[in-house]
């Protein structure tokens, strides 16, 4: 077997040594030539050389047919640097290819082509470096863009640690305990209450062709418009201090200090309590008597039954420490029961004979017995410390997402009515919040042509006129905030409301009666522990998880 010279096919380098050349013949014999043959034979004799694999098959194509040629098959080569630079031009990586008998890619080459494709900023040289030192390398990343950091928008942050709050509050399961069992905090003309921290406006990125990345500004925040009992403090106006004595509780963007009224008892020496604020009651509300409050109602005793409707009417939360006492109704004589209404969540040990309306929560630590509870977001009756208390006995319990006590209905069969993913006045307080947002918001985008026009026309409003523009305008943002806050809560408790359940901790007695999202379900045995649920709607009865 002769050498490929011998059998027609010459190799030759150029003049400066930079290409091989293979000429070609005919005449000679060529079956034993084959593209095998031809590669071992370039990879042997000239190791340093970049092969230019694409050409090899038409040079054996050519032998085969018998034809002259005269083709470039191999060259010399200079190690390459390459940058390619991501579509968001936050990275920039860099790949080096190794020298075939030329040079080696050098760091002043490396930067050279760096700064070739613009890069000029969030350059790392010792990536740079060592791509070199490798003499090969595939996608170092050798630059990276600086994300901007955008703004935190302002906050009001309380400086009362154990100050009450009084806006919507909801995790995902519906589950924030508003349980408050606590005495009335009060406080001081002069108190620091809230601070608002103004929103920052961020720092603004850049890509690593050297571009700005704008950063976008937190939202500003302002103290919500007639905050009462609170006024700016007179070294900073992004404090707020309480005006007058009384309870101070959190809102949304802000704080009111509600007036309180204290009274030993409430009985015929006192009279029926109506009062713009928080009322403490540091013993009993007697029989006959009422109590009407703007803000919370603490009482340290027991209710007993009125004939006045409500009993209790609250614009906040009602703890009662002791217990509320409604009617008996002995045949002859029918005595009155107990009415309660709050706008947030109403906390006794017992309730007996009670009707009780929640437009939040309702917590019985120990016994609900012949009352009727209606509840917006939950009842619970019994807590973690009530060991064998925690009963729902007779009357009924109607709530949007949860019913739970430990033990249901009683062994007399006492007719019993728990209800879940009940509330009436849901849908129809989303469709006001939803109303009022809309018109907050076009009263925002008049305020906003009005400061664009100004901004366009300088000196065409005054100064004053503007002022009062740009108020309205942050006003407006403000309630908008409110109330889109107040709205994803309430369509989180329609989601919620849909998975509506009842929990039996302990035992639940025949003759009760259970209702979820509609569907009823006659208890006829006694049962043990348990959730009632929809699934695919119908009512289930599953174990409770251990």
């Amino acid at each position: 077997m002769g050498t490929l010279e011998e059998r027609g096919l010459k190799l030759k380098l150029t003049g400066d040594d930079r290409q091989l050349t293979a000429s070609f013949q005919p005449g000679r014999i060529t079956d034993e030539i084959d593209l095998e043959l031809l590669q071992a034979e370039l990879t042997k004799q000239f190791p340093d050389l970049f092969v230019l694999e694409q050409i090899l098959p038409e040079v054996i194509k050519k032998i085969r047919n018998g034809l002259a040629f005269d083709l470039v098959v191999a060259e010399k080569r200079d190690g390459e640097a390459r940058v390619t630079i991501e579509a968001n031009q936050m990275a920039a990586h860099l790949s080096i290819s190794p020298p075939y008998g030329g040079a080696p890619v050098t760091l002043e080459k490396a930067r050279s082509v760096i700064d070739q494709a613009g890069v000029v900023f969030g350059l790392d040289n010792e990536a740079v470096e060592w791509a070199i030192k490798t003499g090969q390398a595939s996608n170092v990343l050798v630059a990276s863009g600086r994300q901007p950091v955008h703004g935190v928008d302002g906050r009001v942050e309380s400086l009362v640690p154990v100050m009450k709050e009084r806006r919507p509050q909801l995790d995902e399961h519906g589950m924030a305990d508003y349980r408050n069992l606590g005495e009335v905090l009060v406080v001081h003309v002069g108190e620091v209450l809230v601070r608002r921290i103004p929103a920052t406006t961020g720092e603004p990125g850049e890509t690593v062709l050297g571009q700005e990345i704008p950063a976008t500004p937190g939202k500003e925040v302002a103290f919500a418009p007639n905050l009462s009992g609170v006024a700016p403090a007179e070294s900073d106006p992004n404090i707020l201090v309480a005006a007058i004595s009384g309870q101070p509780v959190l809102v949304t963007n802000g704080v009111i200090v509600e007036p309180t009224y204290g009274a030993d008892q409430v009985n015929l020496s006192t009279g029926n309590i109506t009062f713009d604020g928080t009322v403490n009651v540091r013993g009993d509300v007697h029989a006959g008597m009422s109590i009407r409050a703007t803000g919370d109602i603490y009482i340290a005793g027991t209710v007993e039954a009125s004939s006045e409707e409500p009993t209790l009417e609250a614009g906040g939360d009602i703890v009662v420490k002791g217990g509320v006492i409604g009617c008996v109704d002995t045949g002859e004589i029918k005595h009155d029961i107990s009415h309660i209404h709050c706008k947030g969540s109403f906390t006794a040990r017992f309730i007996q004979n009670t009707r009780v309306f929640a437009e939040d929560s309702i917590f019985i630590d120990d016994t609900s017995m012949q009352s009727n509870l209606i509840a917006a977001n939950r009842i619970i009756v019994g807590n973690e410390t009530s060991i064998g208390k925690g009963r729902l006995v007779g009357g009924s319990a109607r709530a949007a997402l949860l019913v739970k006590a430990k033990v249901i209905g009683s062994e007399a069969m006492m007719n019993t009515v728990v209800e879940a993913g009940f509330d009436p006045q849901m849908q129809e307080q989303l469709r006001n919040l939803v109303a009022e947002l809309g018109e907050w918001a076009k009263k925002m985008a008049e305020m906003e042509k009005v400061l664009a026009f100004a901004k366009q026309n300088p000196g065409k409003i005054s100064a004053e006129s503007l002022q009062r523009v740009e108020k309205t305008h942050l006003d407006a943002q403000t309630h908008m905030t409110v109330l889109s806050e107040e709205i994803e809560t309430q369509n989180k408790k329609l989601l919620l409301s849909e998975d509506g359940q009842v929990i039996v901790e302990k035992k639940i007695y025949e003759g009760v009666e259970v209702i979820v999202g509609g569907v009823r379900n006659k208890i006829i045995a006694e049962r043990g522990p348990g959730v009632f649920h929809l699934r695919e709607n119908e009512l289930v009865y599953d174990d409770l998880p251990r």
